[in-house]
């Protein structure tokens, strides 16, 4: 029997890079494709390395492979709390063994040869990316049977995270409601959009933006664009059309903050690719929440 390292190598690699991106959904952290890639060929590495130098034993303990994959986390995700870095590790395990699992499922009923040894995978014959492909769909629709039950069980108060806004190096904080309907996006950076109450942002707002909604202006398009066009902050506003909240073909004023803030002191993360969009309205009869997020903002 014939085994090939470099296929060995990017099977790995591929396998490790879906392992890390079902992670990242999982743990809903938002992470950028060149890390899922650095973790992905930190993997690969391993294995390239294993293959290569299979004399040295220490690196097939376990104790070997918890620091790899310890490794990898720290390098994909960057997890800045000690309570964040050991969740998402755990997390890491699971999809790890739902893809495990998949791959024997595959072997089991393809009567494919295959093995599993000292952290390589390799599958015999000409079915090795059809097992991935297999694994894939598998993990897929178990992980979105997984969530869709966990959205389920959630209550409107599950759904509140606490939001932190800055702007001209002022903030604000404000409760925000998870809204799965909240799909707005700035027409010109197809940046996601979050709509908050124009009470709420009051004292962030420079005095000329502040006035369009202290006189009820925001729909006047001409008067808006006017004061706009005429503010210093001319290149921090947008105005974002929107089908929902109540009206259809509206506009929407909403401005790039310096960041955002989600989530509480154990899993806060800042967000710089947002858009506020100002509501002259009030979000919630009972005030439990001052915006809406869109679910994006929060995986």
């Amino acid at each position: 029997m014939e085994v090939y390292w470099d296929v060995l190598v990017l099977e790995n690699f591929v396998i490790n890079f879906l392992i890390l991106l079902v992670t990242a959904k999982l743990s809903r952290l938002r992470v950028s494709t060149l890390r899922l890639l650095a973790g992905a060929i930190i993997g690969a590495l391993y294995v390239g390395f294993i293959i290569i130098q299979p004399d040295l034993k220490v690196y097939y303990t376990a104790i070997a492979k918890i620091l790899l994959s310890m490794f990898i986390v720290a390098v994909t995700f960057s997890p800045r709390k000690v309570l964040q870095f050991i969740r998402t590790l755990a997390i890491f395990y699971i999809s790890t063994f739902i893809f495990a699992g998949a791959a024997f499922a595959f072997l089991f009923f393809s009567h494919q040869g295959g093995f599993v040894r000292n952290g390589i995978v390799c599958v015999f014959g000409q079915s090795q990316w059809s097992m991935l492909v297999f694994s894939l769909i598998t993990v897929g629709i178990i992980v979105k049977i997984f969530l869709e039950v966990i959205q389920s069980r959630l209550t409107k108060e599950n759904l509140l995270v606490p939001v932190k806004i800055s702007f001209d190096n002022r903030a604000i904080d404000l409760s925000a409601l998870i809204d799965t309907g909240n799909s707005l996006r700035d027409p010109l950076t197809n940046i996601p959009v979050m709509v908050v109450e124009f009470k709420a942002l009051k004292e962030l707002l420079p005095q000329e933006i502040k006035s369009i909604f202290d006189c009820a202006q925001e729909e006047d398009l001409n008067y808006v664009t006017t004061i706009i066009s005429k503010s210093k902050w001319f290149s921090r506003f947008r105005l974002i059309p929107f089908c929902s909240l109540g009206k259809e073909n509206g506009m929407l004023i909403g401005f790039k903050p310096d960041f955002i803030e989600i989530g509480g002191e154990d899993d806060k993360r800042g967000i710089k690719n947002v858009i506020v969009g100002i509501y002259n309205r009030s979000l919630s009869r009972n005030e439990k929440y001052k915006a809406l997020l869109g679910p994006e903002l929060v995986a």
